[in-house]
């Protein structure tokens, strides 16, 4: 991937020689939420969902993550612990890197370092637009969000296989289940979106952006 263009054969050495790899089936656990980091996790196939549990159980899904996209969260230098969920959506495979060998070459190349904290703040740019998404937009600016970030972040097509439930996009979107089945059943009528399971096809997005920006 990318990220690692910067590092140098031995450094890369030392990554290959501390990883391992892992098949998952969909709905299986990848990471969970409170346990020990111990490995920074490069998702290599299928699609992941990363989400946060609250103590009564309930979800919030941040993202989807679709292959050559490394994990890595707070916890990392901090509280080595993970503060989050991470579940398969589909088959998918993932490489697991020890956390003391990703940290060695960290200090040993300072591109790396550079390339690594861009990484990261993109991803908090990401979190705090959809902060802002869920704090003032309404329910049909909420969802139209989610779509144009689906369509044009995770699948990079207009028309996509999402393997997200309703109640996905419910915990993806901060809406209740029922919400998103009504905006889409009129979104549907309307010839904006045709959404028929996890399938989605935006058939007009000027239509659909415009909803995003008004909220």
């Amino acid at each position: 991937m990318s990220l690692f263009q910067s590092l140098t054969d031995g450094q890369l050495d030392k990554i290959n020689e501390s990883r391992f790899e892992i098949r998952f089936g969909a709905g299986e656990t990848l990471i969970k939420q409170g346990g020990p980091l111990t490995h920074i996790a490069c998702l290599t196939k299928g699609l992941v969902k990363i989400h946060i549990e609250n103590h009564g159980g309930d979800c919030f899904i941040m993202s989807v993550v679709r292959p050559m996209t490394l994990i890595i969260g707070p916890g990392f230098l901090r509280d080595n612990r993970h503060h989050y969920t991470v579940t398969a959506l589909t088959e998918s495979s993932a490489c697991f890197i020890q956390v003391e060998s990703f940290k060695k070459v960290l200090e040993e190349n300072s591109q790396f370092a550079l390339d690594m904290i861009a990484f990261l703040n993109k991803k908090i740019i990401r979190h705090y637009q959809n902060i802002g998404n869920l704090a003032h937009k309404h329910m049909q600016g909420k969802l139209a969000e989610t779509l144009i970030y689906l369509s044009e972040d995770v699948f990079q097509s207009q028309e996509f296989k999402s393997n997200l439930s309703r109640q996905d996009l419910a915990e993806l979107t901060g809406l209740t289940k029922e919400s998103v089945i009504r905006v889409l059943k009129e979104w549907k009528e309307e010839g904006i979106v045709d959404s028929n399971s996890d399938y989605f096809k935006i058939l007009n997005k000027d239509s659909l952006l415009k909803i995003g920006r008004n909220g």
